[in-house]
């Protein structure tokens, strides 16, 4: 009986003091992670399937990584640190996957996140689904402690849709019309910060069977209302540009906004009625701005 009670005791006394591990100068903080999106539901596992999470010190320099697959964000929607005592800058990324590529991550005001094809000078076609959400901890000695990081959209999405075409679709059934958008930004740092670079995308827009359409969707990085960007339709037989839009004034026109909004889809529909083109917002499903 009295070998009981001590160890109730000295069990109630390590759960007081928060650290269950032989070395007090480090202890366990739990890291929970959420997304609401634009409502006051969080949403992340909807939206996040994937976490690469950097750790890094007071000097910017990388403490240490944690790759978080979707089996581990099921069971549980965050991750433990186990760090020595310290502040620490949280950086978070979800869902990069094949159309990302993490560089330069070894300090903070280094590391750079784009599209592979962006280093190796190729055509970028799209981008991941990006989420980016960052936090400042400070660990204390023998004590354990919770923080939430939560995330924001780093991407937007985009949809495009080739209408009423006369010519057959190309051996691999893509669009004998390419999709340029320039003057998009190619690259986004650790502070959410995005280059002042512009590069072009070449989204690939093919048909579906039985489909009367070539479409294409797509993500690109955040850009804002008042932007530069244009897209250009360019018949690959010729390679000549038939028709610019400014997205600008598209937007404008049909009252589209992407500011402040972390679920937003831009979506574009071209009707081709002969040598001439009309623009209309894509209307196959509903698509409201703000909402995924």
């Amino acid at each position: 009986m009295k070998r009981i009670i001590y160890f109730s005791i000295m069990l109630w006394v390590v759960l007081m003091t928060g650290c269950i591990k032989e070395d007090l100068a480090s202890c366990d903080t739990n890291l929970v992670f959420k997304y609401f999106g634009d409502g006051t539901k969080d949403i992340f596992p909807e939206k996040i399937e994937k976490v690469d999470l950097y750790v890094y010190g007071e000097n910017g320099a990388l403490v240490q990584t944690i790759g978080l697959d979707q089996g581990d964000l099921r069971r549980v929607q965050g991750t433990p640190l186990n760090l020595p005592a310290g502040k620490y800058r949280i950086i978070c990324w979800g869902n990069s996957r094949n159309d990302t590529r993490i560089d330069q991550a070894s300090t903070l005001n280094t590391a750079l996140v784009a599209a592979p094809h962006y280093f190796t000078k190729e055509l970028i076609t799209t981008n991941d689904s990006l989420y980016i959400g960052s936090r400042d901890i400070e660990i204390f000695q023998d004590n354990s402690s919770e923080d939430t990081v939560y995330f924001s959209s780093s991407h937007i999405k985009m949809y495009i849709e080739l209408v009423g075409l006369e010519e057959a679709a190309l051996a691999d059934a893509t669009s004998p019309i390419d999709i340029e958008i320039g003057n998009l930004s190619p690259t986004v740092d650790f502070t959410k910060t995005f280059s002042s670079e512009n590069v072009s995308y070449r989204p690939v827009a093919r048909k579906e069977e039985n489909s009367p359409a070539f479409d294409t969707k797509f993500n690109v990085l955040r850009f804002n209302d008042d932007n530069g960007i244009y897209i250009n339709l360019i018949r690959k037989e010729t390679n000549k540009t038939i028709y610019t839009l400014k997205l600008k004034d598209f937007m404008q026109d049909n009252r589209i906004t992407v500011n402040g909004i972390n679920e937003v889809t831009v979506g574009i529909r071209f009707r081709f009625n002969g040598t001439s083109v009309t623009v209309k917002p894509w209307d196959e499903e509903v698509i409201i701005p703000g909402l995924g």
